[in-house]
């Protein structure tokens, strides 16, 4: 092993270690808005708010990343996202504007701007490390285990805590967790290895033409369009699930909490996102790759399981079915980081995590913001109706991805 490989391996245990903490501040987060919402009765479409304001600034933070990773270098812009979040969230808890329903929305809206700054130049890196085809997998499974003791570490403690403690404790540890998941980052892409050859995305205005291309190879059309096509249909079910629950069982579960409902949504949420990536093997996410049709039986699964959790009368029943959609929408999810991470050569890596973060955050900000129009009103199972015709946008779109015909048949080996 030679010394630029020990030091991308322990760069990358020290990255998932900020994960960690990254993670359980996301947790926290969270359910402090959330459990906030729901306590303070707030509207149904606040709830709708929080998917936009996280997303926004992924949209237009991509671009921007990039022309300031072409300026002042990937330190230095992942830095300085870091430094502009944590310094907001002080600045909320120091002048107590979080306990403004609208103020917390910015929390979402930080944490959006380090998400644009990280992503591409962290999926080249894991290119670098794992390789593609089972060490993309091994990638997936070896981040979600990370991801998972975050996660619980800040969802669980946060389902049964928040109700006794309430923001004035949840907001202080959150932003402390989160700077010292920026100070690891940060002082991880010190180390030799970590950004070579890391040029950024694709200039925004060839990314018409990336995309022509990418139209003609089926199965990196499909890495590009699963992830867009997939957001069609659950985001305005997870947008309407937590107001439903809140109205619908709100005080159901008085041992935890009266604001449990929508935090027990959220906790099926996450948990199952992590099931799904481990319990995914690699045949099944090249399928969803290689097979054009393939990936709406997992969105189709989903559909029906949420549509079911908005009318069941039992809150436990809600998390079983909350978990498993999410367990199904995550095995679409892994493809699309298997299909980039396989599908496209090492140097444009990068590019193509960039090019597919831009297509799913467009189509996650339009479904949201139609979501929230929606919970103005009408009540938040109006959302259903909304999933299902990005359900049918979705079938459309993935049948334009090169091949005739929606089915099921024998797999041909993915085209490079």
């Amino acid at each position: 092993m030679t010394r630029e490989r020990r030091w991308q391996l322990a760069a990358y245990l020290l990255l998932n270690g900020g994960f960690f903490f990254f993670d359980t501040a996301m947790g926290l987060f969270d359910v402090a808005t959330y459990g906030y919402f729901a306590r303070e009765h707030v509207a149904s479409y606040l709830f709708a708010l929080d998917f936009v304001m996280v997303s926004v600034p992924m949209l237009l933070g991509g671009w921007l990343a990039h022309l300031l990773n072409r300026r002042f270098g990937v330190r230095a812009v992942i830095g300085l996202g870091y430094t502009i979040a944590t310094a907001g969230f002080l600045v909320l808890f120091l002048t107590g504007l979080y306990r403004i329903p609208l103020c917390l929305l910015i929390v979402a809206f930080l944490l959006g701007i380090v998400f644009s700054a990280i992503l591409p130049a962290l999926s080249r890196f894991i290119r670098d490390v794992f390789g593609a085809g089972k060490g993309a997998v091994l990638a997936l499974k070896l981040d979600a285990i990370f991801m998972a003791v975050g996660m619980v570490a800040g969802v669980g403690f946060g389902t049964v805590w928040f109700d006794r403690e309430g923001l004035a404790v949840f907001f202080p540890l959150a932003t402390g967790c989160f700077a010292l998941a920026g100070m690891i980052h940060v002082s991880t892409l010190f180390f030799p290895g970590v950004l070579r050859d890391y040029a950024g995305p694709e200039v925004p205005a060839r990314w018409a033409a990336t995309l022509r291309a990418m139209r003609r190879a089926e199965t990196k059309w499909r890495s590009l369009m699963l992830q867009p096509s997939l957001n069609m249909v659950i985001v305005p079910l997870m947008v309407g699930l937590p107001a439903a629950a809140a109205e619908r069982h709100y005080g159901a579960l008085p041992v935890i909490g009266l604001v449990a409902a929508p935090i027990i949504v959220l906790a099926g949420r996450r948990t199952g996102m992590l099931a799904g990536r481990l319990l995914a093997p690699e045949f099944v996410l090249r399928l969803m790759v290689a097979r054009r049709g393939a990936a709406l039986v997992p969105m189709i699964g989903f559909f029906i399981l949420y549509a079911l959790a908005f009318v069941v009368p039992s809150l436990p029943l809600v998390f079983a079915l909350v978990f498993c959609a999410h367990l199904l929408s995550n095995v679409v999810a892994g493809a699309v980081f298997y299909g980039v991470q396989t599908e496209f050569p090492a140097g444009e890596t990068a590019a193509a995590s960039a090019l597919q973060s831009q297509l799913s955050t467009g189509v996650w900000v339009i479904v949201a913001s139609l979501a929230t129009v929606l919970l103005v009103f009408l009540p938040p199972p109006a959302t259903i109706g909304l999933a299902g015709c990005g359900l049918v946008v979705a079938a459309l779109v993935l049948r334009g991805s090169g091949i005739g015909g929606l089915h099921l048949g024998v797999a041909r080996p993915i085209a490079k």
